[in-house]
């Protein structure tokens, strides 16, 4: 009788560890799928919303270096001669900062588990590798079962978040969300939604929604 217990522990042991194998390896395969340089051999066009208007830019990777990026409308008008220079120093700026820009780079090791399991989608939750917020927040990853990519990713917090002296974080809400460039294309940032409320000092409070779509895919090839 104790054989037999201890041989159907074992299995019941196996698996579950079986399951947790292929648990990670959808997760892996998901995150492989990501093209996270996917602006430097496909044209887009990027829409950014927030308090102080609303641009429209195009990135197309197959024109030289200083060309790259053209702002076409800042709230549906042509932009000043001022604004076209901030615009391409910000995104000089920004294409151009050190460190990894994949997603991987968002999650701290082996902190990754399943939620749910559902008829159409897995639920992954994930600490963030950000010491700043990394207890702080709620992170999950959502995969669709069609097609195993990823969907989206969700951060936000559940206490009050302190990244510095004086400085507190009431509200912590970023969603990524995901998909193919073209149909069959590869799998690619398609929104970023970020809302961040709090006080810095006890003086001065900030609340800040911004929206930024890619949209309109086409593939050039690299440089």
């Amino acid at each position: 009788m104790i054989v037999r217990l201890l041989s159907v522990c074992v299995l019941l042991a196996s698996s579950s560890l079986a399951a947790e194998e292929d648990y990670n390896a959808i997760f892996e395969q998901a995150m492989q799928a990501i093209d996270s340089n996917f602006d430097e051999t496909w044209a887009y066009t990027e829409t950014q919303a927030n308090s102080e208007g609303t641009w429209v830019g195009r990135s197309n990777p197959s024109r030289p270096p200083g060309e790259r990026w053209q702002l076409l409308s800042v709230d549906g008008r042509d932009p000043t001669d001022k604004e076209l220079e901030e615009y391409l120093e910000d995104k000089y700026r920004e294409h151009n900062k050190d460190g990894d820009n994949g997603v991987d780079a968002m999650i701290e090791p082996d902190s990754v588990h399943l939620i749910e399991d559902a008829d159409d989608h897995w639920l992954f939750g994930f600490v963030p590798d950000d010491e700043e917020i990394m207890n702080s927040v709620d992170a999950t990853i959502r995969i669709d079962k069609n097609s195993g990519h990823l969907e989206y990713i969700d951060l936000r917090n559940h206490e009050t978040i302190r990244p510095a002296t004086g400085v507190k974080i009431s509200k912590l809400k970023t969603r990524l969300d995901f998909g193919p460039a073209v149909e069959g294309g590869p799998v690619v940032p398609l929104r970023a939604q970020v809302e961040i409320k709090g006080r810095a000092y006890l003086v001065v409070s900030f609340d800040e929604q911004e929206d930024l779509r890619n949209s309109d895919f086409v593939y050039v090839g690299g440089e």
